[in-house]
């Protein structure tokens, strides 16, 4: 039986984070199934911009939290921003393809909530696509309210919903 746990990477400090965290990120941000959402091109995520951020990502107020299992490999990547002057943000998470549905987006956000109340933050906002109905719904679920909208966002003309969770 598989157990799963959340572990946050840092690899802007330790070598063997950055080089569990760049393959897997491309992976699964690349993925056809995840691009859309993730990409506001919508063209591929280079190895050469991955590494840039994940070699500065603490400048950048960024935090890397991954779902890992047995064998530690990568199953989904939480991406959070964290600063006392723009606040708590979910920046970014994807999960691998095959592994949609089976709960790690849920425990995922689960733990960004828990570790801004750690931080005594009282709220916690995420930019979703409008498209994204799955991510949409997920945020919904766990007491995200729409709190605005920002317009073709997306290379496509897709909009931004703006979620926000009162903690």
């Amino acid at each position: 039986m598989q157990t799963l746990r959340i572990k946050e990477l840092i690899p802007q400090d330790k070598v063997t984070d950055k080089s569990a965290l760049l393959p897997a990120f491309l992976e699964i941000w690349n993925a056809p199934e995840n691009l859309k959402y993730l990409s506001f091109t919508l063209k591929p995520f280079e190895q050469e911009t991955v590494s840039f951020w994940l070699n500065n990502h603490k400048k950048q107020d960024g935090r890397y939290f991954c779902m890992l299992n047995n064998n530690d490999e990568i199953l989904g990547i939480l991406v959070i921003k964290v600063n006392v002057v723009d606040g708590f943000e979910i920046y970014g998470i994807g999960i691998r393809p095959e592994l949609k549905r089976h709960g790690i987006g849920r425990k995922l956000i689960t733990h960004a909530i828990d570790v801004a109340k750690k931080l005594g933050f009282k709220s916690i906002e995420a930019f979703v696509f409008a498209d994204n109905v799955g991510m949409l719904r997920l945020l919904l679920s766990l007491g995200f309210i729409p709190s605005g909208m920002e317009y073709h966002k997306r290379a496509d003309g897709a909009d931004t919903v703006l979620l926000k969770k009162y903690i």
